[in-house]
């Protein structure tokens, strides 16, 4: 049932200065209105009382997976008697159980208040229909792969690829820039084999495409690649295009002056990819993260829980390309009964009795937030329809 009567305490939330630069805020506020009040800035006389500096106001680290009742007995009672408090960090700080009307406003707020902004929705929606365009071969279905194959993964991941001079300089210097002393500590023991075989290491263009080959995609697939700037891309990149020559990206399906507002902002850029991920036939994720978990949860939600995600074995899959004996044959045979693994967890919908929630409402929306469901058809007739 959905509790569209529940009120929420009339308590005030603030943006970060670059909310807006993601997402519509006007839609954000009056989606919420009536359950919580929203302000794009703090009152006049909250921001008197703290000298004018955010930096004083009363900062409550919160355990990760904290249960309401933390929020009731300990944080609720700061809010009430000095009107604002911070919560720093601030993600995976309420627990996945809570009670049906908490989990209704987070199912409100991912899928009917939070919008992209109007400059990026623009966008997103013609990258869409190009894309569209270019699988006229398949009916305007396309496949879309996250790929994480930047310099900074590889980094952090601390895998080794070519294992030549030049890459182990190159990652040293990403870490040192990116996590300075971190990765040098003396109780920092890295292990880039045993990281390998976990099934931690980033995978190559070329080992996504060997497996999407192996699954039965084709030569004439169209394959949207979500990704930031690829690592050595001239190199890495060849052999994912000789596979799969319908290879497109954001840069090559939009114009240099259309990408040119979105340029140096990575967050704005990952919402065009998000965008592109969200209505494609298949996603296919390939490292974990915020972007393809929230993405998995998204396309769960408009697709009635059926959705088409290739999440791969990866600790499977790295044996199986690391084999140099293996033959092509036996290898499509382990890919195909990956794939149809992957299918079989894709249209799962975890058992949630009363509020004992264990699995991630942002990765398994359904059923809490079925009431809110758009069909996939309404949704791509609103793309379509945009332009």
């Amino acid at each position: 049932m959905c509790l569209s009567n529940f009120v929420a305490p009339q308590n005030s939330i603030t943006f970060p200065f670059e909310f807006g630069d993601i997402y519509n805020e006007d839609h954000f506020i009056s989606t919420l209105d009536g359950y919580v009040k929203v302000v794009k800035e703090l009152p006049e006389a909250l921001m008197e009382k703290h000298n004018y500096n955010i930096s004083n106001i009363t900062n409550i680290r919160v355990q990760a997976w904290a249960p309401v009742s933390y929020y009731l007995g300990v944080v609720y009672p700061i809010l009430q008697s000095e009107g604002v408090v911070r919560i720093a960090p601030f993600a995976n700080r309420l627990a996945m159980s809570v009670p049906p009307h908490i989990q209704y406003l987070r199912c409100l707020t991912n899928y009917k208040a939070l919008r992209f902004s109007s400059s990026i929705s623009m966008l997103a929606k013609k990258l869409v229909n190009r894309m569209i365009e270019k699988s006229s071969r398949s009916d305007g279905k396309y496949i879309a792969v996250h790929l994480r194959f930047e310099e900074d993964m590889i980094a952090f991941s601390c895998c080794i690829y070519d294992g030549g001079k030049a890459e182990k300089l190159e990652m040293e210097s990403a870490r040192e820039k990116g996590w300075r002393g971190k990765f040098k500590r003396k109780d920092r023991i890295i292990l880039p084999n045993l990281n390998r075989v976990e099934g931690k290491c980033p995978l190559t263009p070329l080992e996504v495409g060997m497996m999407l080959r192996g699954m039965g995609f084709d030569n004439n697939t169209s394959i949207y690649l979500a990704s930031g700037k690829i690592y050595h891309a001239e190199r890495y990149l060849t052999p994912l295009k000789m596979m799969f020559p319908n290879l497109y990206t954001k840069e090559s399906l939009a114009t240099s002056d259309e990408l040119a507002p979105f340029m140096g902002y990575s967050s704005q850029l990952a919402a065009l990819d998000y965008t592109v991920c969200l209505f494609s036939e298949v996603f296919v994720t390939t490292q974990g993260g915020n972007f393809p978990h929230f993405l998995m949860g998204h396309r769960r939600f408009i697709y009635d829980g059926h959705s088409k995600t290739i999440n791969p074995d990866k600790r499977k899959l790295v044996l199986l390309l690391d084999d140099v004996d293996i033959s092509w044959r036996t290898l499509k045979e382990e890919m195909e009964d990956m794939l149809s693994e992957s299918d079989r967890k894709g249209i799962m919908v975890p058992r949630v009795r009363k509020i004992n929630r264990k699995t991630s409402i942002y990765m398994y929306p359904l059923p809490e937030c079925r009431c809110l469901q758009q069909s996939m058809a309404d949704q791509i007739d609103q793309i379509r329809n945009s332009e």
